[in-house]
């Protein structure tokens, strides 16, 4: 009897220090894997002032695979200097370890977002549109088309964008980490990034605007007082854009704008925002107007020749993101005298620069 006693109490001493050596066993595993840490994720907006964003969205893509992390940031704080309301930032918890960083404004309306599961397909592009859409909501057809560019797809511009994305691979430090790196971009003046590691992990962005401004001018417009209505188009503009690195897409498409007459001044003017040119596309940019009389004749101008070619003033802007587009001379018709027979039809465009409609 004793000795089964004995069998059963050295069985059980077996049975704890294997469970011991299988609970130090998990702990040695759980030792190489990356721990969670808390990560303060801060926004300095002294390089856009003027943005005005309801939020900012972060994705974190670990460099050796696996699932992206997405926070989004809804906070908001009031700047000092100019008094507005801008999002802050926030408190995350993630592996350390390392990752490419994106992170830009979530309030967009008219842009979208495609291929974000992986950091070099997350992309920013538009839907199409029409021609037309700056001045109507009824979509047209048989519109005229800058020639060379009628093969391109129609989409509307983007909104401005904001962000802080830096192109290099960003270590999420341990704990117990003590250093401070900063990222620059040297195209920008200032970092794009600081990283604080001390008592605890601070990252602080600083955006940036993220697409291009354009304006236009049409000066020394004749005849400007019977013009009803007028838009324009750019052909050549890139579709999209990396969330990333910041490339731009290789398709071109054409841009539908809003035209603006100013008839005191005898001028149209437009302003708008684009994913830009890219450099690597050879094909032109080519603006069209077109007009809606008084008299019911409409026209377009820009379709052939060179004064609305305006490729070389896009490529040798001083600053590529703010470009600044003018033509000098418009002749509009004189008005149509005697015509009351004359009622044109959705496709009657007469080619201000060649020709005018039959009465």
């Amino acid at each position: 009897m004793i000795a089964r006693m004995k069998y059963i109490v050295s069985s059980l001493l077996v049975a704890v220090v294997a469970i011991g050596f299988a609970s130090c066993e998990h702990k040695d595993l759980c030792y190489h894997h990356p721990h969670t840490i808390k990560l303060k994720v801060q926004y300095d907006w002294q390089y856009a002032p003027d943005a005005d964003t309801e939020g900012m969205c972060i994705f974190f893509y670990p460099v050796n695979g696996g699932s992206y992390y997405r926070f989004d940031f809804n906070e908001f704080g009031t700047e000092q200097e100019t008094g507005r309301s801008k999002p802050i930032g926030g408190e995350i918890e993630i592996p350390a370890g390392e990752y490419y960083v994106i992170t830009y404004n979530n309030n967009t309306e008219g842009v979208q977002f495609g291929g974000i599961t992986e950091y070099g397909t997350h992309e920013a592009y538009t839907r199409n549109g029409d021609l037309f859409e700056p001045v109507t909501s009824v979509s047209t057809s048989s519109i005229p088309r800058a020639e060379g560019t009628e093969d391109e797809r129609t989409v509307i511009t983007p909104d401005m964008m904001w962000g802080a994305s830096p192109k290099e691979v960003i270590t999420v430090p341990e704990h117990g980490s003590s250093y401070i790196h900063e990222v620059i971009d040297s195209s920008m003046d200032g970092p794009l990034l600081t990283i604080e590691a001390e008592e605890e992990v601070v990252f602080t962005f600083s955006p940036r605007e993220m697409v291009c401004t354009y304006t236009y001018e049409i000066i020394n417009v004749a005849n400007i007082d019977q013009l009803t209505k007028c838009c324009a188009s750019l052909s050549g503009m890139a579709g999209s854009m990396n969330m990333g690195t910041g490339d731009l897409g290789e398709e071109s498409v054409t841009l539908p704008l809003i035209a603006t007459p100013y008839k005191n001044e005898n001028k149209i003017e437009g302003a708008f925002y684009t994913f830009g040119h890219n450099e690597a596309n050879p094909d032109p940019h080519r603006m069209i107007l077109y007009v809606w009389l008084k008299d019911g004749q409409k026209y377009y101008y820009g379709g052939t020749g060179d004064k609305f070619n305006v490729t070389s003033q896009i490529h040798n802007a001083p600053n590529k993101r703010r470009v600044h587009i003018i033509i000098d001379g418009l002749d509009l018709p004189n008005p149509i005298q005697n015509g009351e027979g004359f009622v044109p039809s959705v496709d009657d465009w007469g080619d201000g620069g060649t020709s005018v409609l039959p009465v």
